[in-house]
């Protein structure tokens, strides 16, 4: 009999769940919305209950635990999504499962994707970044996510702000998910940034918002590549706006190679989250 494993991406919005064989040969997926936590997780658990799965990977909106030592592994500890701080996932999960359970976050979980089956292929020092309900970013050093003493918060950084802009988060009003995510740009220009048109001004400025902060990224990590995603950037042409921006900034301090091959799109597309899910089911703690 096959080993089957589950893989669930949840999202600000949506969540995004899938039994597989392996990661790239998926037999069931479907997408449900991000309610409250009681609601949400029944819906996951019926999902998965069709299935005798012997690991399931998640990967989440966070602050997280993820210190597997740790009594509170798998605890969000913050309301970043309405409703949730307090949730303990891993425990919500092994209550109902009698199968490993890994959990990392929804953008780490996207960079393993991307390291095992995508743009990130062979990189030693892999940086993906989702810039769409928020601003996420995770690194991975050869493979591995790179955690500190907590998982990162890149999206939380501070980054020029010219024009003093108010910021939209609701934690730290104008960090970089504040005056650069999906929302600011609808909050300044009252449309969803889907409705702008390429000509639109504020384009511009958010491809040099979107600079500064992977300008950052770089002298602080030297990345041999930064993947970026999230529903913000299937605006094609930003990504050569940014390309621009960052060798105007940079200033050719230390050698960057071809810009257009650093700063990528995500060669799985949307399925990165997902199939990093599903890898971390098939992994061992």
């Amino acid at each position: 009999m096959t080993d089957l494993f589950g893989g669930a991406e949840l999202g600000g919005t949506k969540c995004i769940l899938a039994v597989a064989e392996n990661p790239i040969n998926t037999i069931k997926r479907i997408e449900i919305p991000t309610e409250t936590p009681r609601k949400t997780l029944k819906n996951i658990f019926d999902f998965f209950s069709n299935y005798k799965l012997n690991g399931i990977g998640i990967g989440t909106f966070g602050p997280i635990i993820l210190d597997r030592q740790s009594r509170d592994y798998g605890l969000l500890i913050s309301d970043s999504k309405k409703g949730w701080k307090g949730t303990n996932m891993f425990a919500e999960f092994k209550s109902n499962f009698d199968a490993m359970i890994n959990i990392d976050t929804d953008v780490n979980a996207a960079a393993i994707g991307e390291y095992n089956y995508g743009a990130g292929r062979a990189c030693s020092t892999l940086v993906y970044i989702t810039i769409g309900t928020g601003i996420g970013g995770g690194v991975l050093i050869n493979g591995k996510p790179h955690t500190g003493s907590f998982h990162l918060e890149i999206g939380h950084m501070q980054v020029p702000n010219p024009d003093n802009f108010q910021g939209i988060c609701r934690i730290h009003g104008d960090c970089w998910e504040g005056i650069a995510s999906g929302p600011s740009i609808e909050v300044r220009c009252g449309v969803p940034s889907s409705e702008l048109p390429e000509s639109h001004k504020e384009w511009k400025k958010e491809a040099e918002l979107l600079a500064s902060g992977l300008v950052s990224i770089i002298a602080n990590h030297s990345p041999d590549k930064i993947i970026l995603g999230g529903g913000v950037m299937k605006q094609k042409h930003l990504y050569q706006k940014i390309h621009s921006k960052i060798n105007e900034l940079w200033n050719g301090f230390t050698p960057l190679g071809i810009i257009s091959d650093l700063i990528v799109e995500p060669e799985l597309g949307s399925d990165s989250g997902i199939i990093g899910a599903l890898i971390l089911g098939q992994s061992d703690p």
